[in-house]
């Protein structure tokens, strides 16, 4: 058996003492062998498919849309729903135009695509710990620091880059941005910093945001933001043409379920503040980046110790199946101040 095989299946059957099916999505908790758990994984931030408002307008749109509409981007009919969510969404972000996609990852390989026939450029500069959605073959993460590869950046290339750190919470410098050119393509993959952080960056670089909108939003789709006349260029690139639009229905809910996003973003930024807030002069056994919903750990034993406290986190190895699993907690939505208090002693009680 090849050593790299071994090394995989020797995680997998450690990582499989912390997996569990559920048949059903968690809202505020979960039940594992017989208990109820406080649900901390995941990416779920604002837990909108709980959401009275949201569940009535997903059901409006499976109503008006019974099945997935599978067609082509210029087929001869077109569903004005897309058109409509991306017309919000770019209102929602600050950027003039977008294109919704049937996944994250789909509008991160599209973006790349439009950039390299674009700018005619096969150098994509990949920052260290960036996600796959935004590597090409052959160019893949930088293997050093930040620092170190800021080094390497040229006015000539295009620059792949996540907006924040995932699965390990750190917070990207992104000021390099103020210093490319417009020979320059800058894509940023905003999957964890959508409806979470401000996304608004300055640069003469062409700049392309992706993000998948099955984060916070909830919804299965993916999502490129950008200058019209670039999300014009992207629109009419057969990469994106031939690739499929997300579920109408998800798509309907996400349109018209507006307040209930607001409210939902509101609550978690309220709880944010008050971790951050009353995690200060505390010394917790996990990194959080200020403003950010999630908080991480390398400590393996932090796991079961949460556990014991009635806390369910995540704790696998991500993107990197061989690497040390992270252990990775996250507030949402769901949940209510004291839930936060509780969090934050369960750490700290470490």
């Amino acid at each position: 058996m090849p050593k790299n095989l071994a090394q995989v299946q020797n995680l997998n059957n450690l990582l499989n003492t912390y997996q569990f099916h559920n048949n059903s999505i968690p809202t505020k908790t979960v039940s594992l062998d017989g208990k109820s758990y406080i649900w901390l994984g995941g990416t779920n931030y604002f837990g909108i498919g709980s959401h009275p408002l949201f569940q009535e307008k997903l059901k409006e749109g499976i109503t008006h849309f019974t099945q997935n509409w599978g067609s082509s981007r210029k087929n001869n009919l077109q569903i004005s729903v897309w058109e409509e969510l991306e017309i919000q969404l770019a209102k929602r972000f600050g950027t003039e135009s977008a294109a919704l996609c049937s996944s994250g990852l789909a509008a991160g390989q599209i973006a790349l695509q439009w950039a390299q026939k674009r700018l005619q450029s096969n150098q994509v500069n990949v920052a260290p710990k960036t996600h796959p959605a935004l590597w090409r073959y052959p160019n893949e993460p930088f293997n050093g620091s930040f620092s170190d590869w800021e080094k390497t950046i040229s006015h000539d290339e295009i620059i792949a880059i996540d907006g924040t750190g995932s699965p390990w919470i750190k917070a990207i410098d992104l000021s390099f941005a103020t210093n490319l050119s417009e020979k320059n393509g800058l894509v940023v993959d905003e999957s964890h910093r959508l409806g979470i952080q401000d996304i608004n960056l300055k640069t003469k670089a062409n700049l392309i945001q992706t993000a998948s909108l099955s984060k916070a939003y909830g919804i299965p789709a993916g999502i490129i933001l950008g200058k019209k006349w670039i999300i014009d260029e992207i629109k009419s690139d057969p990469f994106w043409v031939g690739s499929s639009p997300p579920n109408p229905a998800f798509s309907y809910a996400c349109l018209h379920a507006e307040a209930a996003y607001e409210e939902r973003e509101n609550h978690l930024r309220a709880l944010i503040t008050h971790f951050d807030f009353s995690a200060q002069g505390r010394q917790l056994a996990v990194e959080k980046v200020s403003g950010f919903p999630s908080f991480c750990s390398r400590e393996t034993r932090l796991f079961e110790h949460l556990k014991s406290k009635g806390l369910l986190v995540n704790h696998f190895s991500y993107p990197d199946v061989t690497a040390p699993p992270i252990c990775r907690g996250s507030l949402h939505a769901q949940l209510e101040i004291e839930d936060v208090d509780r969090i934050i002693e369960a750490i700290y009680s470490f």
